[in-house]
């Protein structure tokens, strides 16, 4: 990865050299994936506060983490995670629309076909009754979600109250509950 510096670099000791190093490399990992990879770095200083900028190019997005504290080195790591934070997003949105089908070529991932009941053999196959999803929209408590599932309803998914886990309360038929919790 290469390191362009703009603005006055204060000397660093060993140790801040190394370390500054470290992170410049993690960020390298995650990025050079295909070839070299350039950072750019400005510095300013105003009185007594110190400003680091870092911007780099990937996968066709400029991200920037920008930082300020009394102390140019510590300005410069603040702003280095912060940068590294913002790769992370991108590329976990690309990861995520790739796995949506909507990534390559913006092209969607075809659905499967369903094969009509009436083609298939009544004696093998039990029929079961349609089923209605009920989503809570507030979070409730595990005791209240009995209470709030409706009569037509089959299923209540539902965020629990206080901890956001998501629960899935489902009714059986012969009207007994079963609770799906989410980890």
């Amino acid at each position: 990865m290469k390191i362009h510096y703009t603005g006055k670099l204060a000397p660093l000791t060993k140790e801040q050299q190394k370390n500054l190093e470290n992170h410049f490399a993690k960020l390298a990992k995650f990025v050079d994936q295909k070839g070299d990879r350039e950072a750019h770095v400005m510095l300013t200083s105003q009185r007594f506060i110190q400003k680091a900028e870092v911007t780099m190019n990937y996968n066709s997005h400029q991200a920037v983490g920008m930082a300020t504290h009394k102390d140019q080195f510590l300005a410069l790591l603040a702003s280095i995670d912060k940068l590294e934070k913002q790769l992370h997003k991108l590329h976990d949105k690309r990861v995520d629309a790739k796995r949506h089908g909507n990534g390559i070529n913006g092209k969607k991932a075809p659905i499967p076909s369903v094969v009509p009941a009436e083609t298939v053999k009544k004696s093998k196959v039990k029929t079961l009754k349609p089923t209605r999803v009920q989503r809570s929209s507030k979070p409730i408590s595990v005791e209240e979600a009995p209470m709030a599932i409706k009569p037509n309803s089959t299923y209540l998914v539902f965020e629990e109250l206080g901890t956001k886990l998501i629960h899935v309360l489902v009714r059986r038929e012969n009207g007994e509950f079963d609770l799906i919790e989410a980890r």
